[in-house]
């Protein structure tokens, strides 16, 4: 039976971190790869819209990263389109490395921000196997491409943003939805509330 949306393992920001360093050192596509995994962790974009993201969707006219980008209805779940804030330094840096030192290396035709090693883009299953893969290389096992989202929800609300707006982040169309299947609390967490009180 396949995992459900909200069934996947949050990503810690400290597995965050750990996974990237190994990433760095061990794969062979080492600035796509941490591209990839901020776009999740940073931006709580799907693996489908990492998979449809065009570089005119993300570069300014200047070729600049845009801090805000609209996300295509053809390219996000239910084609309700979207706003995505690339904004986090560490986003920014690891995608702006990988567009000049990787992908402008490449010679395609496709207009894709990812790019496989073929040269052609990723489908959004071939992307969550990749996302899967990267997890399990960072001995991340029963992670899948909706961790990195999980965690930004998590990070987020453990730093008390509203869940409004977490919900306007991860674009859920229903709050209930981003209650339910990403701001689960742990044991842990609910005892550290109580021990305070």
């Amino acid at each position: 039976m396949p995992r459900q949306e909200g069934a996947a393992r949050p990503i810690t920001s400290q597995q965050f971190q750990e996974l990237t360093d190994i990433i760095r050192r061990k794969s062979t596509t080492p600035l796509r790869d941490i591209a990839l995994l901020q776009m999740s962790f940073r931006a709580g974009l799907r693996a489908m819209e990492i998979a449809a993201l065009q570089l005119d969707s993300i570069l300014d006219a200047d070729g600049n990263i845009q801090r805000t980008i609209r996300l295509k209805k053809a390219g996000t779940k239910g084609a309700k389109g979207g706003i995505a804030y690339l904004s986090h330094p560490e986003l920014r840096e690891a995608l702006s490395a990988y567009l000049v030192l990787d992908r402008s290396s490449k010679t395609t035709k496709y207009n894709n921000v990812f790019i496989s090693r073929k040269g052609t883009p990723f489908s959004p299953s071939s992307m969550s196997r990749l996302f899967s893969h990267l997890f399990r290389r960072g001995g991340l096992d029963g992670y899948t491409c909706h961790s990195g989202r999980k965690g930004l929800a998590r990070a987020l609300n453990e730093q008390n943003v509203s869940v409004y707006n977490i919900q306007k982040i991860l674009r859920h169309s229903n709050i209930q939805t981003t209650v339910t299947h990403y701001l689960s609390v742990d044991e842990d967490t609910l005892a550290n509330l109580v021990e305070g009180v």
